[in-house]
């Protein structure tokens, strides 16, 4: 499902036509007018950017002429985050947002599209240069689901954070630190985005100073830790639990 464009005025092109890039490799080398254009081009549309050796974009290519940059197509579209959510309060509803920090793993982020869309959620916010691309791995394991669930993606959680509150969500963190409260005592009933970050590193310390609550998924056992897909399960179903009970 996914395209690959690669050449300097097909990718420019590609830009221009306003297509929906996954992602864009250059040579890790290039210098010049061409190198300094495809780097604003990728910042302003939040496309992230990898700077990779020779051998890199010729098995991408399959070594046609690329002249040092490959895009990738996205197989979904995607959408700015502030439409999403306005079109959540203009249909009456509110918000709920999920918002994947370095999630890398393809899989993961299917799996959680499906749980997003399951329990209702209005769309998933992808962070990060280095998350995980969208491609046919990721609709296969969200059953469809994420070409039926509105994405965005922002090179800035910090940005977006701030974004989120100024649009009137609380912004969740999850994290397990000690001040972090157990989701059910988390009130998710209001206009809400929930960050999940990657299960390595977490999220950095300047975001959880910044989010309205910490919330952390009690352990019994020894892993201190769920998946990341899991955990964006059991928040997602304490979240519809909690809304449930109030039209009750």
């Amino acid at each position: 499902m996914t395209d690959l464009i690669f050449g300097k005025n097909a990718v420019l092109e590609a830009f221009d036509a306003g297509l929906d890039i996954e992602k864009v490799f250059v040579l890790n080398n290039i210098r010049g007018e061409f190198e300094v254009q495809i780097r604003n081009l990728c910042k302003d549309a939040n496309v992230p950017l990898a700077k990779v050796p020779e051998i890199k974009l010729n098995e991408l290519s399959k070594f046609k002429v690329h002249q040092g940059v490959v895009a990738l197509i996205s197989p979904i579209k995607y959408y700015d985050h502030k439409d999403i959510i306005a079109s959540a309060f203009d249909k009456g509803e509110v918000p709920l947002i999920l918002v994947l920090d370095g999630v890398t793993d393809v899989r993961n982020i299917g799996a959680i599209s499906r749980s997003a869309y399951f329990f209702g959620a209005h769309g998933m916010i992808i962070s990060g240069n280095f998350a995980g691309r969208i491609n046919e791995d990721t609709v296969k394991s969200s059953a469809g689901a994420i070409l039926k669930i509105p994405v965005s993606r922002v090179s800035s959680l910090l940005h977006l954070v701030s974004d989120l509150q100024s649009m009137g969500l609380k912004v969740v963190a999850t994290s397990l630190t000690k001040d972090a409260v157990i989701p059910e005592k988390s009130d998710l009933t209001e206009p809400t985005a929930i960050i999940l970050g990657a299960e390595d590193k977490g999220l950095h310390y300047k975001v959880l100073e910044i989010v309205d609550e910490v919330v952390k998924i009690s352990a019994i056992g020894e892993f201190d830790s769920l998946n990341v897909s899991v955990a964006a399960g059991v928040l997602l179903y304490e979240c519809n639990r909690q809304r449930l009970n109030l039209v009750k």
